[in-house]
Parts: structure tokens; C-alpha cells; sequence
């Protein structure tokens, strides 16, 4: 719609304003790196070298801290105007269906529900009889990252595996 490259858009919508000093796009010029360079993506012990593969991808490379001020900025409604953009997000959820193979076993699934580019993370009573968790609001990516956010608690979280075949790994440590 702009006529902008992604990367160049992401960069000065997002992650400048953001102050999101260590995410950038993958095959484009990063930030100047003064702390280690990025893990390395694996399948399984199988380093993903593939940069060309990645940058088809539009692979978007980040921190814990940098996702958390994205979050926060998205929750918050101090990133896109109109500010009611987060609640039309999460304003429908659809439930996702329970896994029918075993590469569905390692797929997000039940209990997980979507909505407008938003997931929300809730375990059932009969998971936790005991005392029931909060529902958590955000998304994973495709090497076992996530970034959420806890209403209830008011908790920000975000991590990575760096794991291609990690699915599920985000659902299991949140």
C-alpha cells in the first residue's frame, strides 16, 4: 500500500519508534551488533543455514526485550491509531481443532484460540483443579518464539528456542 519495502516500513513504523534497537529483517542490514550475534535456527541438531531461504521469508530477527515494548506498545493502543486496535484483535476467538497425526501433535492446537492475528493461551479447570491460570494474549513464531501478555497479571513474557520442529515448546514453558 505505501510502496515501501517491508523491511525499510517495519523500521521506521516500528522498530525505531519503538526504540526496538536489535530487531531487524533477516537478509537487510540489522543494527550495529555490539552483543552476541543471533542463535543459530536449528531442525532438530540440523543447523538452518539458509539465509536465502529466511530472507524469502521475510523473517523478522529480534530480543526478549524488543518483542516486550512491541507488545506493550500494541496492548497499550500507543501503536496504531485508531488506539481500539488491540480489543478488535481480540474481539472474536475461534477455537483451534485437536490434532489429527502426529505432526498435528507437534502443531499449536487445542486449547489455543485465534483471533485477529492474536493467540490466546488458556488451560482448561481440568488442567489446573487446583488453581486456575490466567489466559495469556499474544503469538508464537516458527523456530519456537513467543512474546504474550497476561491481563490478569498484568505480565509481559517472551522467548525463543531457536528450534525449528519446537511448535509446541512456546505453549508447554508458558
Amino acid at each position: 500500500v505505501s510502496g515501501t519495502p517491508l523491511a525499510q516500513l517495519f523500521a521506521r513504523e516500528l522498530f525505531v519508534p519503538l526504540g526496538m534497537e536489535r530487531s531487524w529483517f533477516m537478509g537487510h542490514e540489522g543494527p550495529a551488533r555490539t552483543g552476541p550475534a543471533p542463535a543459530t535456527v536449528r531442525a532438530g541438531s540440523v543447523p538452518l543455514d539458509r539465509p536465502a531461504l529466511l530472507t524469502s521469508l521475510d523473517s523478522v530477527f529480534s530480543t526478549g526485550p524488543d518483542l516486550i515494548r512491541f507488545l506493550r506498545a500494541l496492548t497499550s493502543g500507543a501503536l496504531f491509531a485508531p488506539q481500539g486496535t488491540w480489543d478488535v484483535m481480540c474481539g472474536e476467538w475461534r477455537r483451534f481443532g485437536l490434532p489429527r497425526d502426529r505432526a498435528g501433535l507437534r502443531a499449536p492446537s487445542w486449547p489455543i484460540e485465534y483471533s485477529l492475528g492474536i493467540m490466546r493461551f488458556a488451560l482448561p479447570r481440568l488442567f489446573t483443579p487446583l488453581r486456575p491460570l490466567p489466559a495469556v494474549l499474544g503469538h508464537t513464531g516458527s523456530t519456537g518464539t513467543w512474546a504474550f501478555y497476561c491481563p490478569a497479571l498484568d505480565v509481559f513474557i517472551a522467548g525463543a528456542v531457536n528450534q525449528a520442529t519446537a511448535g509446541a515448546v512456546p505453549f508447554r514453558t508458558v
